[in-house]
């Protein structure tokens, strides 16, 4: 059971990197945005891999980290025209934020349980 639901976590997790990569993709890598887009987009996806796997292991943060990272830099790529410009040097520091916050969400401080 928690095989299958770690490995649902994880389609969850892409799934929603995926459709964050597509519409951050939409908008330039400058200014503000990367400092801002990046931690919220690793915390959206830790969230969500948090909220169907209910796992903070190492290999959960590992993969939420992995999966933000992909999704800023495939929002980088479609900035890029996809690839006709080189992808902007913020897209990689906004996708470096993005799996360091989806990391350390994960594997943050657990739930106190009451005693």
């Amino acid at each position: 059971m928690i095989i299958l639901r770690a490995l649902l976590a994880v389609v969850c997790g892409a799934a929603t990197a995926a459709l964050g990569a597509l519409m951050l993709g939409e908008y330039e890598f400058t200014g503000p945005l990367p400092f801002v887009a990046g931690p919220l987009f690793g915390l959206v996806v830790a969230e969500v891999m948090l909220a169907v796997g209910q796992l903070r292991t190492a290999l959960a943060a590992a993969t939420a980290g992995a999966l933000a990272f992909a999704g800023i830099a495939w929002a980088g790529w479609i900035d890029s025209t996809q690839g006709v410009e080189p992808v902007k040097g913020l897209a990689w520091v906004s996708a470096c934020l993005a799996a360091a916050t989806a990391i350390v969400r994960i594997l943050g401080r657990p739930k106190r349980v009451p005693s």
